[in-house]
């Protein structure tokens, strides 16, 4: 019975570890509903997110992640929103300080705009 509640725990606990790690949930009420979520917006909201958690804009620069661009329900391209492809309505926006990476995970939810520090795993 050891031999197998022993590995079983080692697991859980790896698991429970590798858990992605995000930050507190910044709502942005808006005056009202957006047909989409434009490029500008998850901008401006993923650099209000940022700062929120403490990291100042002079030194961590919005920069596109190495995927390919995407393009809004309307046809025009994200040069640095990484929009999902399944959800037009998500996506990250990433910021580099040269070093490191920081991403901030925005979605709109009807005249609201949710955004996450996303940590990884």
């Amino acid at each position: 019975m050891r031999a197998i509640l022993f590995p079983l725990i080692v697991c859980v606990a790896l698991l429970t570890a590798c858990r992605p790690k995000s930050g507190p949930q910044h709502v942005f009420q808006l005056k009202e509903t957006p047909p989409m979520l434009t490029e500008e917006l998850a901008l401006a909201k993923a650099k209000e997110t940022i700062q929120l958690e403490g990291y100042s804009l002079d030194k961590w620069q919005l920069t596109r992640a190495g995927t390919p661009p995407s393009d809004a329900p309307d046809g025009t391209p994200d040069l640095l929103f990484d929009r999902f492809s399944f959800r037009p309505t998500e996506g990250k926006v990433n910021f580099t300080n040269g070093k490191r990476y920081r991403t901030v995970m925005v979605s709109l939810q009807g005249d609201r705009v949710v955004c996450y520090m996303f940590y990884g795993l």
